[in-house]
Protein backbone atom coordinates (compact mmCIF):
# COMPACT_ATOMS: atom_id res chain seq x y z
CA UNK A 1 0.00 0.00 0.00
CA UNK A 2 1.41 3.25 -1.31
CA UNK A 3 1.63 6.03 1.06
CA UNK A 4 -0.26 9.15 1.44
CA UNK A 5 2.45 11.56 0.29
CA UNK A 6 3.55 9.26 -2.48
CA UNK A 7 -0.13 8.60 -3.56
CA UNK A 8 -0.40 9.87 -7.37
CA UNK A 9 -3.89 10.61 -6.69
CA UNK A 10 -3.56 11.94 -3.47
CA UNK A 11 -0.66 14.55 -5.40
CA UNK A 12 -2.85 15.18 -8.14
CA UNK A 13 -5.54 15.90 -4.95
CA UNK A 14 -3.31 17.96 -3.35
CA UNK A 15 -2.31 20.17 -6.55
CA UNK A 16 -5.21 20.49 -7.78
CA UNK A 17 -6.49 22.00 -4.04
CA UNK A 18 -3.70 24.56 -4.18
CA UNK A 19 -3.98 25.73 -7.63
CA UNK A 20 -8.21 26.01 -7.35
CA UNK A 21 -7.48 28.30 -4.05
CA UNK A 22 -5.70 30.90 -6.44
CA UNK A 23 -6.92 33.22 -8.88
CA UNK A 24 -5.95 33.48 -12.23
CA UNK A 25 -7.59 37.21 -12.38
CA UNK A 26 -4.05 38.86 -11.89
CA UNK A 27 -2.68 41.51 -13.81
CA UNK A 28 -0.75 38.86 -15.94
CA UNK A 29 -3.65 37.81 -17.79
CA UNK A 30 -4.25 41.67 -17.85
CA UNK A 31 -1.05 42.64 -19.55
CA UNK A 32 -1.41 39.88 -21.94
CA UNK A 33 -4.61 40.86 -23.17
CA UNK A 34 -3.53 44.65 -23.25
CA UNK A 35 -0.17 43.93 -25.72
CA UNK A 36 -2.91 41.67 -27.73
CA UNK A 37 -5.66 44.63 -28.36
CA UNK A 38 -2.18 46.86 -29.13
CA UNK A 39 -1.22 44.71 -31.63
CA UNK A 40 -3.94 44.97 -33.33
CA UNK A 41 -4.53 48.89 -32.99
CA UNK A 42 -1.32 49.36 -34.43
CA UNK A 43 -2.45 47.24 -37.64
CA UNK A 44 -5.69 49.10 -37.90
CA UNK A 45 -4.03 53.13 -37.04
CA UNK A 46 -0.94 52.56 -39.36
CA UNK A 47 -2.52 51.44 -42.18
CA UNK A 48 -5.52 52.98 -44.26
CA UNK A 49 -8.36 50.76 -45.03
CA UNK A 50 -7.16 50.95 -48.52
CA UNK A 51 -4.07 48.63 -47.58
CA UNK A 52 -6.30 47.10 -45.36
CA UNK A 53 -8.66 45.60 -48.17
CA UNK A 54 -6.61 46.10 -51.01
CA UNK A 55 -7.89 43.88 -53.90
CA UNK A 56 -5.76 41.38 -55.29
CA UNK A 57 -5.73 38.74 -58.79
CA UNK A 58 -8.38 36.52 -59.00
CA UNK A 59 -10.35 37.61 -55.45
CA UNK A 60 -13.84 39.26 -55.45
CA UNK A 61 -13.45 42.84 -54.50
CA UNK A 62 -12.37 43.62 -50.44
CA UNK A 63 -13.47 42.96 -48.05
CA UNK A 64 -14.24 39.39 -47.55
CA UNK A 65 -17.78 38.63 -47.17
CA UNK A 66 -18.43 35.18 -48.31
CA UNK A 67 -19.90 32.36 -45.15
CA UNK A 68 -19.20 33.29 -41.99
CA UNK A 69 -17.12 36.04 -43.37
CA UNK A 70 -20.10 37.99 -43.44
CA UNK A 71 -21.18 38.32 -40.24
CA UNK A 72 -17.75 41.00 -39.51
CA UNK A 73 -17.64 44.31 -39.00
CA UNK A 74 -16.07 45.92 -42.40
CA UNK A 75 -19.44 43.56 -43.95
CA UNK A 76 -22.05 44.39 -42.28
CA UNK A 77 -20.99 48.32 -41.62
CA UNK A 78 -18.29 48.72 -44.17
CA UNK A 79 -14.37 49.01 -44.12
CA UNK A 80 -14.39 52.85 -42.60
CA UNK A 81 -16.81 52.34 -39.84
CA UNK A 82 -15.80 48.84 -39.06
CA UNK A 83 -12.42 50.03 -38.49
CA UNK A 84 -13.33 52.89 -36.36
CA UNK A 85 -15.60 51.02 -34.08
CA UNK A 86 -12.66 48.57 -33.85
CA UNK A 87 -10.27 51.11 -32.85
CA UNK A 88 -12.67 52.56 -29.98
CA UNK A 89 -12.95 48.68 -28.92
CA UNK A 90 -9.45 48.08 -28.88
CA UNK A 91 -8.62 51.14 -27.08
CA UNK A 92 -10.75 50.14 -24.06
CA UNK A 93 -9.59 46.61 -23.93
CA UNK A 94 -6.17 48.37 -23.46
CA UNK A 95 -7.48 50.42 -20.37
CA UNK A 96 -8.54 46.66 -18.73
CA UNK A 97 -11.73 48.25 -17.99
CA UNK A 98 -14.90 45.57 -17.19
CA UNK A 99 -12.83 42.44 -19.07
CA UNK A 100 -15.95 40.81 -18.74
CA UNK A 101 -17.86 43.03 -20.67
CA UNK A 102 -15.09 43.61 -23.39
CA UNK A 103 -13.40 40.20 -23.83
CA UNK A 104 -16.57 39.45 -26.64
CA UNK A 105 -16.23 42.73 -28.34
CA UNK A 106 -11.94 42.27 -28.65
CA UNK A 107 -12.68 38.60 -29.98
CA UNK A 108 -15.27 39.89 -32.75
CA UNK A 109 -12.83 42.76 -33.23
CA UNK A 110 -9.80 40.30 -34.02
CA UNK A 111 -12.24 37.84 -35.89
CA UNK A 112 -13.68 40.44 -38.20
CA UNK A 113 -10.04 41.88 -39.08
CA UNK A 114 -8.81 37.98 -40.12
CA UNK A 115 -11.33 37.33 -41.80
CA UNK A 116 -12.07 40.27 -43.60
CA UNK A 117 -9.11 42.03 -44.64
CA UNK A 118 -7.03 41.30 -47.82
CA UNK A 119 -3.73 41.20 -45.90
CA UNK A 120 -3.36 39.84 -42.58
CA UNK A 121 -0.98 37.34 -41.06
CA UNK A 122 0.25 35.03 -38.61
CA UNK A 123 -0.33 37.73 -35.94
CA UNK A 124 -3.89 38.04 -36.95
CA UNK A 125 -4.47 34.69 -36.78
CA UNK A 126 -3.13 33.95 -33.98
CA UNK A 127 -5.10 37.18 -32.07
CA UNK A 128 -8.55 35.86 -33.67
CA UNK A 129 -7.75 32.20 -31.79
CA UNK A 130 -6.19 33.49 -28.43
CA UNK A 131 -9.38 36.20 -27.78
CA UNK A 132 -11.72 33.54 -28.82
CA UNK A 133 -10.36 31.03 -26.31
CA UNK A 134 -10.47 34.13 -23.84
CA UNK A 135 -13.94 34.52 -23.86
CA UNK A 136 -14.63 31.65 -20.79
CA UNK A 137 -11.76 33.90 -18.78
CA UNK A 138 -13.11 37.05 -19.18
CA UNK A 139 -16.20 36.21 -19.04
CA UNK A 140 -15.80 35.00 -15.24
CA UNK A 141 -13.27 37.56 -14.20
CA UNK A 142 -15.87 40.23 -12.47
CA UNK A 143 -12.94 42.79 -11.38
CA UNK A 144 -13.82 46.58 -12.83
CA UNK A 145 -10.01 46.25 -14.58
CA UNK A 146 -8.23 43.78 -15.45
CA UNK A 147 -5.45 45.42 -13.51
CA UNK A 148 -7.07 44.85 -10.17
CA UNK A 149 -5.98 42.79 -7.43
CA UNK A 150 -8.41 39.50 -7.32
CA UNK A 151 -11.12 38.72 -4.74
CA UNK A 152 -10.24 37.03 -1.33
CA UNK A 153 -11.27 33.12 -1.92
CA UNK A 154 -14.27 31.92 -0.87
CA UNK A 155 -14.59 28.29 0.39
CA UNK A 156 -18.19 28.77 1.06
CA UNK A 157 -19.71 25.60 -0.88
CA UNK A 158 -21.45 26.49 -4.13
CA UNK A 159 -19.71 30.11 -4.06
CA UNK A 160 -19.79 30.83 -7.68
CA UNK A 161 -15.93 32.72 -7.75
CA UNK A 162 -15.09 28.96 -7.09
CA UNK A 163 -16.69 27.80 -9.93
CA UNK A 164 -15.60 30.65 -11.80
CA UNK A 165 -11.84 30.57 -10.98
CA UNK A 166 -12.15 26.77 -12.16
CA UNK A 167 -13.31 27.99 -15.46
CA UNK A 168 -10.70 30.64 -15.89
CA UNK A 169 -7.64 28.37 -15.25
CA UNK A 170 -9.52 25.72 -18.08
CA UNK A 171 -9.27 28.23 -20.06
CA UNK A 172 -5.68 29.49 -19.43
CA UNK A 173 -4.49 25.69 -19.31
CA UNK A 174 -6.12 25.29 -23.14
CA UNK A 175 -4.20 28.59 -24.32
CA UNK A 176 -1.00 27.33 -23.07
CA UNK A 177 -2.02 24.06 -24.89
CA UNK A 178 -2.26 25.94 -28.06
CA UNK A 179 0.80 28.32 -27.65
CA UNK A 180 2.57 24.78 -27.20
CA UNK A 181 0.76 23.40 -30.57
CA UNK A 182 1.93 26.65 -31.83
CA UNK A 183 5.66 26.52 -31.33
CA UNK A 184 6.20 22.48 -31.95
CA UNK A 185 4.56 23.14 -35.39
CA UNK A 186 6.41 26.23 -35.99
CA UNK A 187 9.66 24.71 -35.45
CA UNK A 188 9.02 20.90 -36.67
CA UNK A 189 7.64 22.73 -40.28
CA UNK A 190 10.86 24.32 -40.71
CA UNK A 191 12.93 21.32 -40.95
CA UNK A 192 11.02 20.62 -44.13
CA UNK A 193 11.91 22.94 -45.61
CA UNK A 194 15.31 22.69 -47.69
CA UNK A 195 16.79 26.14 -46.58
CA UNK A 196 15.99 25.65 -42.79
CA UNK A 197 17.44 22.29 -43.35
CA UNK A 198 20.84 23.36 -44.75
CA UNK A 199 21.21 26.51 -42.46
CA UNK A 200 20.56 29.54 -44.97
CA UNK A 201 17.30 30.34 -44.19
CA UNK A 202 18.08 33.30 -42.03
CA UNK A 203 20.67 34.43 -45.13
CA UNK A 204 17.56 34.70 -47.25
CA UNK A 205 14.90 36.23 -44.44
CA UNK A 206 17.19 38.88 -43.93
CA UNK A 207 18.41 39.67 -47.22
CA UNK A 208 15.27 40.33 -48.13
CA UNK A 209 14.59 43.98 -49.80
CA UNK A 210 11.31 43.89 -48.53
CA UNK A 211 10.76 41.64 -45.05
CA UNK A 212 15.02 41.52 -44.40
CA UNK A 213 16.93 43.59 -42.05
CA UNK A 214 17.21 47.63 -42.49
CA UNK A 215 20.06 49.79 -44.06
CA UNK A 216 21.13 50.79 -40.66
CA UNK A 217 21.34 47.47 -39.07
CA UNK A 218 23.59 45.99 -42.07
CA UNK A 219 26.46 46.49 -39.91
CA UNK A 220 25.72 44.15 -37.23
CA UNK A 221 23.82 41.66 -39.59
CA UNK A 222 25.91 41.44 -42.56
CA UNK A 223 29.06 39.48 -40.68
CA UNK A 224 26.48 36.69 -39.11
CA UNK A 225 24.46 35.72 -42.64
CA UNK A 226 27.82 35.92 -44.95
CA UNK A 227 29.63 33.45 -42.26
CA UNK A 228 29.65 29.68 -43.42
CA UNK A 229 29.69 29.25 -39.19
CA UNK A 230 27.27 31.67 -37.79
CA UNK A 231 24.76 31.50 -40.57
CA UNK A 232 23.62 27.74 -39.92
CA UNK A 233 24.11 28.27 -36.43
CA UNK A 234 22.03 31.24 -36.50
CA UNK A 235 19.36 29.15 -38.71
CA UNK A 236 18.82 26.09 -36.89
CA UNK A 237 18.54 27.81 -33.33
CA UNK A 238 15.34 28.98 -34.18
CA UNK A 239 13.36 25.54 -35.05
CA UNK A 240 15.25 24.13 -32.11
CA UNK A 241 14.41 27.31 -29.95
CA UNK A 242 10.27 26.99 -31.44
CA UNK A 243 10.71 22.99 -30.25
CA UNK A 244 12.00 23.72 -26.57
CA UNK A 245 9.40 26.43 -26.10
CA UNK A 246 6.72 23.43 -26.80
CA UNK A 247 8.65 21.48 -24.30
CA UNK A 248 8.18 24.49 -21.65
CA UNK A 249 4.45 22.94 -21.09
CA UNK A 250 5.12 19.92 -19.57
CA UNK A 251 8.41 21.41 -17.42
CA UNK A 252 7.27 22.52 -13.68
CA UNK A 253 6.49 26.55 -13.56
CA UNK A 254 9.74 27.11 -11.54
CA UNK A 255 11.31 26.40 -14.90
CA UNK A 256 9.95 28.87 -16.91
CA UNK A 257 11.66 32.28 -16.76
CA UNK A 258 14.62 31.72 -18.95
CA UNK A 259 11.69 30.28 -21.67
CA UNK A 260 9.39 33.20 -21.31
CA UNK A 261 13.13 35.64 -21.59
CA UNK A 262 13.63 33.77 -24.35
CA UNK A 263 10.23 34.22 -26.47
CA UNK A 264 10.33 37.60 -25.67
CA UNK A 265 13.82 38.73 -27.10
CA UNK A 266 12.88 36.46 -30.02
CA UNK A 267 10.08 38.64 -30.83
CA UNK A 268 11.49 41.70 -29.86
CA UNK A 269 14.15 40.97 -32.33
CA UNK A 270 11.51 39.86 -35.32
CA UNK A 271 9.71 43.38 -34.73
CA UNK A 272 12.71 44.91 -34.79
CA UNK A 273 14.44 43.21 -37.96
CA UNK A 274 11.26 42.61 -39.95
CA UNK A 275 9.36 45.33 -38.78
CA UNK A 276 6.39 42.57 -37.76
CA UNK A 277 5.65 44.86 -34.60
CA UNK A 278 1.87 44.22 -34.13
CA UNK A 279 2.91 39.71 -35.16
CA UNK A 280 5.25 40.47 -32.42
CA UNK A 281 3.33 42.43 -29.59
CA UNK A 282 0.68 39.10 -30.34
CA UNK A 283 3.02 36.37 -29.94
CA UNK A 284 4.60 38.03 -26.08
CA UNK A 285 0.95 38.36 -25.41
CA UNK A 286 0.81 34.74 -26.40
CA UNK A 287 3.89 34.32 -24.28
CA UNK A 288 3.14 35.49 -21.39
CA UNK A 289 0.49 33.27 -20.82
CA UNK A 290 1.85 30.39 -21.66
CA UNK A 291 5.08 30.99 -19.87
CA UNK A 292 4.34 32.93 -16.54
CA UNK A 293 1.89 31.23 -14.13
CA UNK A 294 -1.45 33.64 -14.03
CA UNK A 295 -1.62 33.47 -10.21
CA UNK A 296 1.82 34.90 -9.59
CA UNK A 297 1.25 38.92 -10.73
CA UNK A 298 3.84 40.60 -12.64
CA UNK A 299 5.68 43.26 -10.65
CA UNK A 300 5.70 47.13 -11.83
CA UNK A 301 8.63 48.86 -12.39
CA UNK A 302 8.82 51.68 -10.22
CA UNK A 303 7.80 54.98 -12.93
CA UNK A 304 4.31 52.64 -13.91
CA UNK A 305 1.44 53.42 -11.83
CA UNK A 306 -0.90 50.63 -12.89
CA UNK A 307 -4.62 51.57 -12.20
CA UNK A 308 -5.84 49.08 -8.70
CA UNK A 309 -8.19 49.92 -6.14
CA UNK A 310 -6.20 47.55 -3.46
CA UNK A 311 -3.93 46.03 -2.57
CA UNK A 312 -3.86 42.26 -0.69
CA UNK A 313 -1.50 39.95 0.22
CA UNK A 314 -0.70 36.58 -0.39
CA UNK A 315 -2.33 35.25 2.73
CA UNK A 316 -5.43 37.13 2.32
CA UNK A 317 -6.14 35.90 -1.48
CA UNK A 318 -5.89 32.57 0.07
CA UNK A 319 -7.33 32.52 2.88
CA UNK A 320 -10.98 31.50 3.99
CA UNK A 321 -14.26 34.17 4.83
CA UNK A 322 -13.66 35.10 7.98
CA UNK A 323 -16.17 33.88 10.91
Amino acid sequence: MLRRDRDPLARLGGWATQTLCTSPFTNVYGVARSLLAAGTLITLVLNSTDTLFTEGSGMEPPPQCEGISAASAYCLWGPEPGRWFSIAVLLVVITGFFPRWTVVPHWYVAFSLNVSASIVDGGDQIAAVLTLLLIPVGLCDGRRTHWREPTPFDRAPGNWRFTGWLVGWIGIFAIRCQAAVVYFHAGVAKLGVAEWADGTAMYYWLSDPVMGAPAWQRFFIDPVIHSDVTVPLFTWAVPLGEVALAIALVLPSRRWRPFLWGAIIFHIGIAVTMGLISFSLTMIALDIIFLHRADQRLSWPTWIKPIQTHSLSTAELTKGPTE
